[in-house]
């Protein structure tokens, strides 16, 4: 008896062979074309045909664009139709509009699309104006890690290469608010936060035995984007918004 993550695969595999099929990829060559895009084997690309597995998170938005549709419609057959290459491109990862009929099985995450981690000021009460919400399956954010409960989710959006590959510019990033206690944050976990006024976004590692915090980017260039070491006073000062639980990584 298939489980209700087996149906999401399945349906899964169907929209990755319908757009295959759209873009005139013949069926026997399809896992191949997908194993060398996406640096995996015929064996795995074969997986996602079948219904076997889906890919992991970073690769949804690629593979969508490499279809030529929306990451969302790839994930739960919503929104938009296919887009030819040929046509006007989208972006590969939209969400659906809040006037959207509402499946009473979906989770609703506010959005707040403009405003964005690690940029711009003044910004300090921006959970109190939603411009969106995403309505999503639940059992889509589990098989995507999230372990948080969707209640707590909401979407921002990054807005420079400091995260980088962790997170890419212009990515939606689901942060869980409940997690922003400075006495129990997780260790080498992404948090966001207020400092000086600005949005941002950091790895934090808390050595309580040395009275050290180190914030850090997983950017490697860290001419550009230096490790910053402040003291656990200093750490409860921050005003912590939330733990960044998923990114869509978007190139």
């Amino acid at each position: 008896m298939n489980t209700p993550a087996d149906k999401i695969k399945e349906e899964f595999a169907k929209r990755i062979n319908q757009a295959m099929e759209a873009k005139n990829y013949p069926v026997r060559g399809r896992a191949r074309i997908l194993s060398k895009e996406f640096g995996i084997s015929d064996k795995g690309a074969g997986k996602w045909l079948k219904g076997e597995a889906i890919p992991e998170t970073a690769k949804i938005p690629l593979l969508a664009d490499f279809l030529g549709v929306s990451a969302e419609w790839l994930l739960n057959g919503s929104e938009q139709p296919l887009i030819s290459k040929n046509d006007i491109h989208f972006a590969p990862i939209r969400f659906r509009e809040s006037d959207a009929p509402i499946n009473p099985n979906h989770v609703r995450i506010p959005i707040y699309k403009n405003i964005k981690a690690a940029c711009g000021a003044g910004i300090e009460n921006f959970l109190e104006d939603v411009s969106d919400y995403l309505n999503v399956d639940p059992l889509f954010l589990k098989m995507m890690g999230v372990e948080s409960n969707p209640k707590n989710l909401r979407i921002i959006y990054a807005a420079e290469y400091s995260m980088y590959p962790t997170v890419a510019p212009n990515s939606p990033l689901f942060v869980d608010i409940s997690d922003k206690d400075p006495s129990a944050l997780k260790n080498g976990n992404v948090y966001v936060f207020m400092h000086n006024y600005e949005l941002r976004m950091k790895r934090v590692f808390v050595s309580y035995g040395s009275n050290t915090v180190k914030l850090t980017s997983d950017n490697p260039d860290k001419n550009r984007y230096p490790d910053e070491f402040i003291t656990n006073e200093q750490l409860n000062e921050i005003n912590f918004v939330g733990r960044l639980e998923l990114a869509l990584v978007k190139p």
